[in-house]
């Protein structure tokens, strides 16, 4: 199922997709405000501000006409949508401690009782280190071509080493 309401009075609603939700607002099961999990986003926020459930509201209001009994409530505005939550005070709460936090003094923190050691020497040295035994491998990479190469021009040329 891909979105899920919880309300309190009714537990959790499973909906596959757009239309069964709004299926069950027609059918009074939920109401904007009712909170909304999308499995597909991974989150959660009240039916009525979720852009696809928004989306697919408008276009059936669109073409459904006025019929007495069961209907589509008007789409409420964003703004109206908002204001009508509850407020969150724990998120309130969360919001205050973190700015005290924020406001508060830094504590700098303690010196380590042993200062940090230089190593910049110690890897430089090893860079260099490594940097020779390349340059002897590649070095006598091309020494030992040349001379193979030079025997093999002197063999066709006709000329014998011993």
């Amino acid at each position: 199922m891909r979105f899920v309401c919880t309300d309190p009075d009714a537990g959790d609603l499973e909906f596959a997709d757009a239309e069964a939700v709004l299926d069950a607002l027609e059918a009074a099961l939920v109401q904007p405000a009712t909170p909304l999990f999308d499995a597909a986003r991974q989150s959660w926020q009240p039916l009525g501000l979720h852009a696809e459930i928004r989306a697919a509201w408008e276009h059936r209001l669109r073409y459904r006409p006025q019929t007495p009994g069961l209907s589509l409530p008007a789409l409420p505005s964003v703004t109206a949508l908002v204001r009508s939550l509850p407020d969150d005070v724990d998120e309130l709460e969360r919001r205050r401690e973190a700015f005290a936090r924020v406001r508060a003094p830094r504590v700098p923190p303690r010196p380590s009782p042993h200062p940090p050691r230089d190593r910049s020497h110690r890897f430089a040295a090893a860079g260099i280190a490594w940097a020779l035994v390349v340059l002897a491998l590649v070095g006598w990479a091309v020494v030992t071509f040349a001379a193979r190469l030079s025997d093999f021009a002197a063999s066709v040329v006709g000329f014998r080493s011993r």
